[in-house]
């Protein structure tokens, strides 16, 4: 019987709370850690300020400054979250491949590590100006076709005003070395100002062997004419990896939390193929976008963000079979990703006084090529290097294209002077895929999915100068990924999977005090799960993709910011969250999963962060923790992983200036302060394999300095 969670007792606390901290008279939303957005938005909304964003260690993987936003687990196989494959996102049961997320505007279409656009790829967290998140439901003018559930707004900052270079040094724990410097222009040409930056990180694992490194060059120009502003950026960033080992839940009770990948070569295949030199993965990535802000008239506004996409990638592999032979010999896998994205976004808004319409296009072409050789070795004895001019087998070769549109229009009303705020609107959705088999044209496809109408309607009521309730309608629409495309049974029937989703709350601001609460229901139907029939995931054995039901969520998200004193501020979140299973389904002809009632694996039903920042002239400490309850890593719940509870710590000083510096800053950082051993992301498991987990980074430190001149 799926748990229910009592609401009564928290929204009775929290109203009484609301009441005992005095109001104050402005309107802004700001704490010490997390901004609870107000400002007429309907839907829950909660944002990281640029002053918490800058006391993380530098380098870190922007979703991660999520951490302590109600609603969001986010979880990382080391300190940075560099590797990609082990960083996982998930917000009221959906996670980063069914969440809408922008850089700067533009969409991050494909969220996965091989051949998908991770935030980290195409953001430096120096340049982060802040990290926006809607919980229940993204905008209508949130540019995605897989968005069931909420959005993820990433914003980096714009040129300085004055000419200036500042330059960071960071390092640490496992090696870890990092170097970042800015440039900035100032004004120049009648209102122009551009910056460069560039960075390199790199970490040693912090179990078995090999390193991650990344660099990462950002280039933005922008000018301001008139009311009109217009702006290029351009970003370059290149990545290599060696993987950290995924195991099973009994490897990791009986060999701890370093048990990795081999260091020493045996010449027996069957050992050698778990050798970290065999393990590694690389991207590079272009992103070039350009931005457009236009007014028309006194009362329209134009604003246009056409980009351009380059990525080139591989993942690297030594099994222990001849896939041709079935044979055991140590071979050489190696897979390569090709993509090419381009598109534009636009918002056309008119102001008519109590009505502001806004309507937007999105428009898209990905291209994305994949192919996967395997080799034979040179000499298995001594290493797992391949003999390029030996192909003994090719598992694919294929091409996608698709082709997206969404369109939208919105009427955001005001009424009763203003203090009734409604917004009503309506989003199109239209995905065509193409796929190519370039070793049998036979299995070629072409496959549209659309909906032609999926309404918004949402409400903000001012109920007093520091008290507003809001409440938001949405309906979402993913179209199924390309996966579904390549497999051995193709299935025709296939429906796109949907959701419903609705959430109410209240909001508060107050002199010393500010909080906001969110009750939430989703009803997500025609949910896709791969069927598969191997339990070995590192080789092709898919069976069919199938829409196996629904799956019902609710829950409670609380976030409150209190500063007692001058400097002092306390923060925290709660999340309650019930995300089940609506129905048992067919596994097979013979096989059934008895789902009904059982909770969706890695959706923790209980989170709960806290935090503290103290600054007395430039010295400044900060704590936080963030316990995630019990997740389950079975679609049964027939395994699970315990909760968890893990601190950081971060010290500084910073001044203004020093010595003939400005912006100074020297700042150490603890992550995992007590030392918590714990399983971090899952590979949830199939109807018939067995889930697999990452583990957690053990304590790591970190001891940054930073100027500009």
């Amino acid at each position: 019987m799926s748990a229910t969670i009592d609401l009564r007792p928290l929204c009775l606390a929290v109203m009484a709370v609301f009441w005992v901290f005095p109001a104050r008279a402005d309107t802004a939303v700001a704490t010490g850690a997390i901004s609870i957005m107000g400002e007429g938005r309907v839907r829950a909304s909660n944002a990281v300020t640029h002053q918490e964003i800058q006391q993380q260690a530098p380098g870190k993987n922007p979703l991660m400054v999520l951490s302590n936003v109600p609603g969001v687990s986010v979880t990382t196989a080391d300190p940075y979250g560099l590797y990609m494959y082990g960083d996982s996102i998930e917000m009221r049961g959906f996670n980063s491949g069914q969440i809408g997320i922008t850089v700067n505007g533009v969409p991050m279409t494909d969220n996965s590590a091989a051949g998908g656009n991770p935030v980290t790829r195409f953001v430096d967290s120096e340049n982060l100006r802040s990290v926006t998140v809607s919980q229940g439901s993204g905008d209508l003018s949130t540019p995605s076709y897989n968005a069931l559930g909420g959005s993820i707004n990433v914003v980096t900052s714009d040129p300085a005003n004055r000419f200036g270079v500042t330059g960071e040094v960071s390092g640490g724990s496992f090696d870890s070395r990092r170097a970042f410097v800015r440039a900035d222009t100032g004004k120049f040409a009648n209102g122009a100002s551009a910056y460069v930056s560039a960075s390199r990180t790199d970490m040693d694992k912090w179990r078995s062997k090999g390193n991650d490194w990344r660099k990462h060059f950002d280039a933005k120009i922008q000018k301001i004419v008139g009311e009109n502003k217009i702006g290029l950026s351009y970003v370059y960033n290149k990545h290599f990896d060696h993987d950290f080992l995924d195991m099973s839940l009994a490897d990791y009770k009986a060999h701890g939390r370093y048990h990795g990948l081999n260091t020493v070569w045996t010449g027996n295949p069957l050992q050698d193929q778990l050798n970290y030199t065999g393990w590694t993965n690389g991207r590079t990535d272009q992103l070039l976008s350009f931005h457009g802000n236009f007014k028309l008239s006194d009362q329209s506004r134009l604003i246009v963000t056409p980009y351009y996409q380059k990525q080139r990638g591989f993942g690297t592999y030594n099994p222990d079979v001849n896939p041709n032979t079935g044979a055991t010999e140590l071979t050489f896998r190696e897979s390569f990703y090709r993509e090419t994205r381009y598109g534009v976004t636009s918002k056309l808004t008119d102001d008519l006084g109590r009505h502001q319409l806004a309507a937007g296009l999105w428009l898209e072409r990905y291209q994305y090529k994949n192919y996967r050789n395997w080799y034979k070795t040179i000499n298995p004895l001594v290493s797992g290097a391949p003999d390029r001019n030996a192909v003994i087998h090719v598992d694919f070769n294929r091409h996608f294209v698709t082709d997206a549109t969404t369109f939208y229009v919105q009427d955001a009303i005001g009424m009763l002077r203003n203090r009734l705020k409604m917004t009503v609107g309506a989003k199109t959705i239209s995905v065509d895929r193409d796929y190519i088999d370039n070793l049998d044209n036979a299995n070629n496809r072409s496959v549209s999915y659309s909906k032609s109408f999926l309404p918004q309607i949402g409400a903000t009521y001012q109920l007093t100068s520091t008290e507003q309730v809001f409440g938001n309608y949405a309906e979402n629409f993913s179209a199924p990924s390309t996966s579904v495309l390549t497999v051995g049974t193709y299935n025709p029937e296939l429906r796109p999977e949907q959701s419903t989703n609705i959430d109410v709350g209240i909001r508060t601001q107050r002199e010393n005090f500010d909080a906001s609460l969110a009750l939430y229901h989703i009803k997500y139907k025609d949910r896709i799960l791969q069927i598969q029939n191997a339990t070995n995931r590192y080789l092709l054995n898919a069976d069919i993709f199938s829409n196996v039901g629904s799956i019902t969520t609710k829950g409670l998200e609380l976030a409150a910011d209190w500063r007692p004193i001058h400097h002092f501020s306390v923060s925290s979140a709660l999340t309650l969250n019930d995300s089940t299973f609506d129905q048992d389904y067919r596994a097979s002809v013979t096989q059934w999963v008895r789902s009904a009632g059982k909770t969706v694996p890695d959706t923790p039903k209980v989170m709960l962060s806290a935090g503290a920042n103290y600054q007395v002239g430039g010295y400044f400490v900060g704590l936080d923790g963030k316990y995630t309850g019990k997740r389950y890593a079975t679609v049964d719940n027939s395994e699970s992983v315990p909760g968890r509870t893990v601190f950081g710590l971060r010290a500084g000083y910073r001044a203004k200036r020093f010595h003939g510096l400005r912006n100074f800053k020297v700042q150490f950082n603890v992550e995992n302060l007590l030392d918590k051993d714990y399983l971090s992301k899952i590979y949830t498991g199939t109807t018939t394999g067995q889930p697999t987990y990452y583990v957690g980074a053990p304590r790591a430190y970190y001891l940054t300095i930073s100027a500009a001149m």
